[in-house]
């Protein structure tokens, strides 16, 4: 954008406002302009949102010709710093040369200058004041708190153990949230809403600026707020006025949304493409290659948009924690006499070799489980008692990752009978959280295929019964409903429970061959439960345990872990 014709300073307004756009793109305009830009820009917030757009748009032309620059040493970067991806953790990263580092590398810089900035800012910094303005009966705050974001509402939320608690109508006692389950949401100074909806990792930078490492949020723009900005590790959406959601899933592939209004997205990293808009009723997809964006279904539906005042079902820390008491560490696993019918009735299963397990606290909650084999399938049985039974309403087709979140269970198991017992391999995080490097040796274990975890549940939606399979602890080659398998489930009478059965070949969970008698797998088991609605995780219970192994690691992190199958 290149600066046409000034306008004339004698007249009392701006007959064509892009031309004071590109003088202050040029840093061009006289004192004279700058009073009038200023005061054009305070005149209507559909003026901001019109710079903004301008702005956006002109910094993107610069960022193509700057980001085909810095590619190539990028790519020198990343070919001798090696790839840090996920399965890859050795080499600590640094930052490229003459790249800045962070997620903000290429980040629109849009601000005014002098008392244009000023004028800009000033309704969203008068908001801010006035909405946690000093008052004499207000409690103490909270060391590290962030003064300009609220907790409106929580519904069943854990956070990690070393956060504050959240607590509704006190400020947000970090900038950084990491949510473990459950969804909140959050008011900010300036009139922006945002719900997030956990396991997830959001922090708070400013008021107009957060950013999404994992989890999914739905943001409410008011008009004194547009140019809000919401950033992912692959994508960039910047608001014109609207509500949005945004999904950050495994491998930073981010999913954006549109209920109403528009919004600015582009990818993150400077691909070179153009910001594009979108309009309400659209939806796309951003991942790291190719960098996107990439037109998807608009499914509205996958999001939390709203947290209802009802009173939440609470998760009682020593009733449901995340790390139970290891009750049963092995399980026999027969060849039955016949092959089970699949049909959600376990009367053939004759009752023999499983365990039960009730979970601490929590009236009506409990799993029974039973496992068989044969020389192409492996036979998964177990009734689950569950106050909110056979509701989820996790779509195998867009979030099948998640659909533990909603109810059901995960079988984890090594299948290659020659790995011996425990079997090795810790996912990222356990390295990164205890600050280790890793060898070759390590990473191989790691990312090894014959490490299965297993998500078994059924999608009321669809009455379908469903099955992700993800490999290795690095969670890749993930399969949502592959040919072959079958299941059923059906649900108790009284409606307090429900019984699943499935029959898995061998092939799909990459076994080199079926296990014989005698032998035996690490196997571990973790039954979720459930809010009413059949979205909000409220629970776990892990059985099939490693008890020699400390008792707060997670399963999914660590296969020492799990326990033991015993084939006959």
């Amino acid at each position: 954008m290149r600066r046409t014709a000034a306008p004339d300073p004698g007249e009392g307004r701006v007959k064509d406002p892009e031309d004071l756009f590109a003088g202050h793109f040029d840093d061009a305009l006289t004192p004279a302009e700058r009073r009038e830009l200023t005061a054009w820009l305070q005149a209507h917030p559909d003026h901001l949102r019109r710079f903004v757009e301008a702005s956006l748009f002109e910094e993107s032309i610069r960022t193509v010709v700057r980001s085909r620059r810095q590619r190539d040493a990028v790519q020198a970067f990343e070919a001798e710093a090696g790839d840090v991806g996920e399965g890859r953790w050795s080499r600590p990263m640094r930052k490229p040369p003459g790249i800045p580092a962070g997620p903000t590398s290429t980040r629109p810089r849009w601000s005014l200058a002098g008392v244009v900035a000023l004028a800009a800012l000033a309704v969203a910094v008068a908001s801010t004041w006035w909405a946690f303005r000093p008052r004499p009966s207000a409690p103490a705050p909270v060391p590290g708190a962030v003064s300009w974001a609220e907790v409106v509402r929580t519904r069943s939320t854990q956070v990690a153990s070393a956060m504050p608690p959240l607590q509704a109508g006190r400020p947000v006692p970090s900038p950084r949230i990491v949510l473990l389950t459950g969804a909140l949401e959050l008011g900010l100074g300036n009139g922006v809403s945002i719900v997030f909806e956990g396991p997830g990792d959001l922090e708070l930078v400013t008021p107009l600026r957060v950013l999404l490492r994992s989890g999914q949020a739905v943001v409410r723009v008011p008009p004194e707020a547009v140019g809000f900005q919401l950033e992912t590790p692959t994508a960039q959406v910047v608001d014109l006025g609207t509500e949005f959601g945004v999904k950050c899933g495994p491998g930073g592939v981010s999913e954006v949304l549109v209920f109403d209004g528009r919004v600015l997205a582009s990818a993150q990293a400077g691909g070179g493409d153009f910001p594009r808009q979108m309009a309400a009723g659209t939806a796309v997809r951003f991942a790291p290659d190719p960098p996107g964006p990439v037109p998807i279904a608009y499914r509205p539906e996958r999001f939390v948009r709203h947290l209802t005042a009802d009173a939440p079902v609470e998760i009682d820390e020593a009733g449901s924690p995340l790390f139970n008491p290891t009750l049963h560490e092995r399980i026999v696993v027969p060849r039955p006499v016949r092959p089970p019918v699949v049909d959600g009735d376990l009367s053939d299963w004759d009752g023999t070799h499983g365990f039960r397990s009730e979970r601490n606290g929590a009236a009506g909650e409990y799993v029974e489980g039973w496992m068989r084999h044969d020389a192409e399938h492996l036979y998964i049985g177990a009734h689950v008692g569950d106050p909110a039974p056979l509701r989820n309403v996790v779509d195998p087709a867009t979030d099948s990752e998640l659909g533990w979140r909603g109810g059901g269970l995960q079988v984890r198991i090594a299948t290659d009978p020659t790995m011996g017992w425990p079997a090795e391999g810790n996912s990222a995080a356990y390295y990164r959280m205890r600050r280790l490097a890793t060898d070759e040796a390590q990473v191989a274990k790691a990312t090894s295929p014959r490490l299965v975890h297993l998500t078994l549940w059924h999608h009321a939606p669809s009455a379908q019964a469903c099955l992700h399979l993800a490999f290795g602890m690095d969670l890749h080659g993930g399969r949502v409903n592959p040919s072959g398998y079958r299941a059923a489930y059906r649900m108790d009478p009284d409606g307090r429970g429900y019984t699943l059965e499935y029959a898995i070949p061998w092939r799909l969970l990459d076994a080199p061959r079926a296990p014989r008698s005698g032998e035996s797998l690490a196997v571990s088991w973790t039954t979720h439960w459930s809010d009413d609605g059949g979205r909000l995780w409220r629970g776990q219970w892990v059985e099939l345990r490693n008890a020699a192994e400390p008792l707060r690691i997670h399963t999914w992190e660590r296969a020492a872990t799990w326990g033991r199958a015993e084939f006959r």
